[in-house]
């Protein structure tokens, strides 16, 4: 059986983070973010059809042999054919969207019907199905999904049971990105205020609470504004806007120094920080279960995540790849395959964790890409061609990392990556200069398990550090080791990755050189741009860019002519 999940909508202004993914009897074959090959970041207003495209092309299917296609936000218009199934929210029916979705597949597909799941229920089945545990519980946070904001659910041998869902004026994802809108960081700019939330010290204020006992959710009663006097969610995000100019210093969100706000974001990471450890430990009281996996946009946040792997009482807890909203094509497609035809399995517990998703790369697309574009690639052997690139980094250099299939999600993981050493503060000023990043924005690190020895950091959180989604404390007498890579309070978002993967290969061979088997992982793009995706846009980006100083294209090394 052959079936797409899907997000993202072309007549929807405000949708973003289309993607598209592929299941072939149960099992992912490939998944694409649309971004990646419009080149529009977050691809805004876009539905998923170039993503779609390129998957089956990759991956020699024809439209007309998709059996299925599950969507991962539920469509509620009565002419819409709701059927009975034991999917909790509903699951309904409809080929009246087909042609708006994927305007130029819609007539050659094999079935026009899309399936449509809720939001929520999707990002829940996403984290189940790319785990390995038979029973959990999901907790799903973000801005908003359906008719609610968070989602309490528990699986059993693959039966989902929606426990709790909390109204949609209780976002703590729009209570997050209105602050880093205030911050002047923009709609998007979660993860740079998080970031800067540790320079600033806490005071009392929390902006909402919640009450694990009675589910209750409660404004900070020194907040003023509409929001107080009552919540409305059309204008819930001018309403936090409001509040925060009201209430807190600076009193206004046109101030030109990020620091300026850095109390205020300290003030809100510690406010969803509470609520989300609250939110996790109500969970855990309605089941009993031992195993908590996180899903949703704020589970983004990795000093939340951190927070509750060590606080919420649970044994184990795991993310996935990519827990935005992208991310829920994989939910909508498993459960898709779910509803007609055999059950998915959760992964088997031996596989490594599932990241590389993305179309195969040849070396013929390597190498037609390399052709007559004015760089030298010298074809090496794979302990040559990691030597060169730890040589390379040794000397203070900056390495664009283009490896095998790219990863899903918002996260460079060891295929798309700019990688530099983390002992020198002015190779990261070189790969600021790259990226357009603010220079006091902090810097992650990959490592392998002995790099976290080393640097005396917490061990890695089994299913949350695979996906650098969880922050580590590193040694008081071991910051200077890695002095471009910890951050302001003492932390990095510290990567495993394990010594038997490419990746792992050069971590390995880089302590082999420095005593540090770690380096800075960011993602290979430049301002304003998604991840690369092809050898081509790799090679475009060196050629834009003169402070990359090499390009790791397996086989090939490639420096300027």
């Amino acid at each position: 059986m052959i079936v797409l999940g899907l997000i993202g909508r072309p007549d929807v202004p405000l949708c973003h983070d289309a993607a598209a993914c592929l299941v072939i009897d149960g099992k992912v074959i490939g998944a694409l973010e649309q971004e990646r090959v419009s080149r529009r970041r977050y691809a805004p207003g876009e539905g998923p059809e170039g993503a779609v495209r390129a998957l089956l092309d990759s991956h020699g299917v024809h439209p007309s042999e998709v059996d299925a296609i599950g969507y991962a936000w539920a469509e509620d218009s009565e002419k819409v054919l709701a059927t009975e199934t034991d999917i909790p929210c509903g699951v309904h029916v409809t080929d009246r969207l087909t042609e708006t979705i994927l305007p130029t597949l819609a007539g050659e597909l094999g079935t026009r019907e899309i399936i449509f799941f809720d939001h929520h229920l999707c990002h829940a089945a996403q984290a189940y199905y790319l785990n390995s545990c038979a029973k959990a519980d999901v907790l799903v946070a973000d801005g908003w999904g359906g008719d609610g904001s968070t989602s309490l659910f528990h699986v059993d041998n693959g039966r989902f049971r929606l426990l709790e869902r909390y109204d949609k004026c209780w976002s703590l994802g729009m209570m997050y990105g209105a602050a880093a809108v205030y911050a002047r960081l923009g709609w998007f700019g979660a993860g740079k205020f998080m970031g800067l939330s540790s320079y600033g010290r806490t005071s009392d204020m929390r902006f909402m609470s919640f009450d694990p006992v009675d589910a209750s959710f409660r404004l900070d009663p020194r907040l003023r504004g509409s929001l107080a006097a009552g919540r409305d969610w059309d204008r819930l995000g001018e309403q936090w806007l409001e509040a925060y100019e009201a209430s807190v210093f600076p009193y206004t969100p046109s101030s030109a120094n990020p620091f300026d706000y850095a109390p205020f974001a300290a003030d809100v990471q510690s406010t969803v920080e509470d609520l989300g450890l609250g939110i996790a430990r109500r969970l855990r009281s309605l089941s009993g279960e031992d195993t908590l996996l996180l899903s949703g946009g704020v589970a983004l946040n990795a000093h939340l995540n951190r927070r509750i792997a060590l606080e919420s009482g649970y044994s184990r807890v795991l993310g996935t790849v990519a827990p935005n909203d992208g991310g829920t094509v994989f939910g909508a497609a498993m459960l898709a395959e779910a509803l007609l035809g055999k059950a998915p399995a959760p992964l088997p517990a031996d596989e490594p964790p599932p990241i590389f998703f993305g179309p195969p790369v040849s070396t013929a697309m390597i190498e037609t890409a390399l052709d007559g574009q004015g760089v030298t690639a010298r074809a090496l052997e794979p302990e040559e061609l990691r030597a060169t690139a730890v040589r390379s980094l040794e000397q203070g250099q900056v390495v664009a990392w283009f490896e095998g299939r790219n990863e899903f999600g918002p996260r460079a993981l060891g295929a798309r990556s700019l990688l530099a050493s983390p002992r020198s503060r002015t190779t990261l000023d070189r790969l600021n200069r790259i990226k357009g990043r603010e220079s006091w924005r902090p810097a992650a690190l990959s490592l392998t398990g002995d790099g976290f020895g080393k640097l005396g950091m917490e061990p890695p959180v089994s299913g949350l550090s695979d996906y650098m989604l969880c922050m580590h404390m590193v040694g008081q007498g071991e910051c200077e080791r890695a002095v471009a890579g910890v951050h302001v309070d003492r932390t990095t978002r510290g990567q495993y990755v394990a010594e038997d993967s490419e990746f792992g290969a050069l971590l390995s061979a880089v302590g082999e050189a420095s005593g540090l088997p770690a380096l800075i992982n960011t993602s290979l793009n430049i301002k304003g741009e998604p991840m690369v995706l092809t050898p081509d846009q790799a090679v475009g980006l060196m050629a834009k860019s003169p402070d990359v100083d090499l390009l790791v294209m397996p086989p090939y090394a490639v420096s300027r002519s």
